[in-house]
């Protein structure tokens, strides 16, 4: 049965999924055995085309998990601390007490504007320095 570029994927058959994907996206679709993976899949790649696929920082942590998952099947990730907008941050450098306020999108610091942290902890201490290990909201990689 030919397939129609306005038809509902969740309505496809494996087969008609196997077509549409070749037909929107080009090349053959992966070897999935499931209709509810291939959709999954298929659904994916066209959200991703139209309004843009994962930053590559996702990637670079989604591929991290995957590869912490199969070296230990017990591992349970932590989520990463998101900084909510009014926080007040307090770090002790050199004997002076700084006090960093949390922003909608970015960072105060002595009324100055930083957007990022890393920013910030280079005006602190003149040195390059990951902004969140700085301010203790992650250990340092042994």
């Amino acid at each position: 049965m030919p397939v129609t570029p306005d038809a509902d994927p969740k309505a496809m058959s494996l087969a008609e999924l196997r077509l549409a994907w070749t037909r929107d996206l080009g090349g053959q679709p992966p070897r999935l055995r499931t209709r509810e993976l291939l959709h999954l899949a298929y659904s994916y790649r066209l959200q991703a085309r139209r309004h843009g696929d994962l930053s590559q920082a996702s990637k670079r942590r989604l591929a991290e998990l995957a590869r912490q998952f199969t070296e230990d099947r017990s591992f349970t990730p932590t989520p990463e601390r998101q900084l909510k907008p009014g926080t007040s941050l307090v770090k002790d450098w050199r004997g002076v007490r700084h006090e960093v306020i949390v922003l909608e999108d970015g960072f105060n610091y002595h009324g100055e504007i930083f957007g990022s942290l890393s920013q910030v902890a280079f005006r602190i201490t003149g040195t390059k320095w990951n902004g969140h290990i700085f301010f203790g909201l992650k250990a340092r990689r042994k």
